[in-house]
């Protein structure tokens, strides 16, 4: 018995089983963690030679663009190679794995752990190789050496954390290109990034940029989804794939707004108040140019964000997707696993956060985030406008943001008329924009209906 135990115990140097499983079970339970690793773990790093299998076929299915999980992951094992699915029965062999890792997040730690392992077996296999080359009577000095500087470079180079280094006058020449190359295709009528139908946020941040995570935070009632949904309507009238995943509200209630949008007929009166004979002509033509629009409606009602990303690459692969808009991230499904029950909210949304920040670089789409802000701006003294503290669990959306574009309306707080200028500020919002990290941060102004279904170029000459 004590024979058995200690044959438990014993190590294989440089090898790391129970690390090698947590990453796949990390990746497992959490498959969006895969952006995380894939660009510092290669397949080849795994000592196991089924945790390896089980990590390429991971690989395979988000090169695909196909969802992760247990079910998938078993069916591209035995698409890839039946026999060594067959060998490992499935993903049986990291039951008891699975059962104690439930999320990611560790996953770069463990990942770093790897690497290195994997550095100091490449290290020594190299090294032996030299010490067969140094014991032959022929052997050169001056050769081994050299080969032996070129293994510590190489793989000095696979604990770089950074495989991308470039001379800064290389990047500089590839970042004029592509700006030239922009400007050409803005003259052209074929720029890159999206107009969001508002000409003074337009003029501050130049549209929606691929790749980045805009959020648009507000106190609620404050408009947050009516400027969310009239800039996807714009968007998808500029032939842009636009999809709306609402957490709040149905996917008929999002129609409802979107039919007031385009027929100006207040949203009640469809509703509940009723329409008359020339309305419903309005609105079947409203239905009409919707059902040519490119916007897609989806209810998130209960969903995680793996589950959201889950749908947004459907999408994205079937060509249907270059904006998307998320309403909104406070009400995301937050699932707290066993091992994680002391995690704050702060930091699981600013993980949600992160990982829709990744969706926006992995799909190279602007994705619009609408939050929640806290109350510190009610108590504020008049005008009450927000800042970024304000934004309800802050902690890192503000630091992952690449924009951020509050929603602010002085009628909201009871205030009709600027102290200074005396302007008349009803029907007046504003678009805060408190950080753009690419550009210039100001105050753009926009004019609304008392519905908030129909936003419109400010204009100080219209009372």
């Amino acid at each position: 018995m004590e024979g058995t135990q200690k044959a438990k115990r014993e190590i294989t140097p440089n090898v790391n089983l129970p690390m090698e499983q947590a990453v796949i079970a990390g990746l497992l339970s959490s498959p969006d963690a895969i952006f995380d690793v894939r660009d510092r773990l290669r397949a080849e790093m795994f000592s196991h030679s089924g945790i390896r299998f089980v990590y390429e076929a991971i690989l395979s299915l988000v090169e695909a663009g196909k969802g992760v999980d247990m079910l998938t992951v078993e069916d591209e094992m035995r698409r890839l190679d039946s026999a060594m699915y067959g060998k490992l029965d499935g993903l049986l062999f990291l039951s008891e794995m699975l059962l104690d890792v439930r999320n990611d997040s560790h996953i770069r730690i463990h990942t770093d752990e790897l690497v290195r392992c994997y550095t100091l077996r490449q290290l020594v296999n190299g090294l032996k190789e030299k010490e067969v080359q140094a014991v032959q009577p022929s052997a050169d000095v001056g050769m081994l050496l050299a080969g032996v500087e070129e293994l510590a470079g190489s793989l000095r180079g696979e604990l770089t954390r950074s495989s991308s280094m470039e001379d800064a006058g290389r990047v500089a020449a590839r970042v004029l290109e592509k700006s030239y190359q922009e400007q050409t295709e803005r003259e052209s009528g074929m720029s890159k990034q999206i107009r969001t139908g508002l000409r003074d946020l337009d003029t501050l941040t130049g549209g929606l940029y691929p790749g980045e995570l805009i959020v648009i935070p507000g106190r609620p009632s404050m408009g947050k989804s009516a400027v969310a949904l009239w800039m996807a309507l714009q968007a998808a009238r500029q032939g842009k794939a636009v999809a709306f995943f609402s957490v709040e509200m149905s996917k008929e209630d999002n129609v409802m707004r979107l039919l007031s949008m385009l027929s100006g007929i207040d949203a009640d009166r469809i509703r509940f108040k009723g329409t008359n004979q020339s309305e419903r002509i309005r609105l079947e033509a409203a239905q009409k140019e919707l059902d040519r629009l490119p916007i897609t409606i989806e209810y998130c009602g209960s969903d995680t964000v793996e589950d959201i990303r889950a749908k947004a690459q459907v999408l994205y692969k079937q060509d249907k997707l270059e904006l998307l808009f998320i309403d909104y991230l406070n009400l995301i499904n937050i699932v707290v696993s066993k091992t994680n029950l002391q995690e704050t909210t702060d930091l699981a949304l600013g993980n949600i956060t992160r990982k829709i920040k990744l969706m926006a670089e992995e799909m190279q789409i602007p994705v619009v985030l609408l939050a929640q802000m806290n109350r510190e701006s009610d108590h504020r003294q008049a005008p009450h406008f927000p800042v970024l503290s304000d934004l309800r669990n802050s902690g890192a959306i503000e630091q992952i943001a690449d924009v951020v574009i509050f929603v602010y309306r002085a009628e909201k707080y009871n205030i009709f008329y600027d102290p200074k200028t005396k302007e008349d500020l009803r029907g007046i919002g504003l678009l805060m924009v408190a950080k753009n990290r690419n550009g210039a941060t100001g105050v753009a102004k926009f004019r609304y209906n008392p519905a908030m279904t129909c936003l419109t170029d400010y204009d100080p000459r219209v009372i």
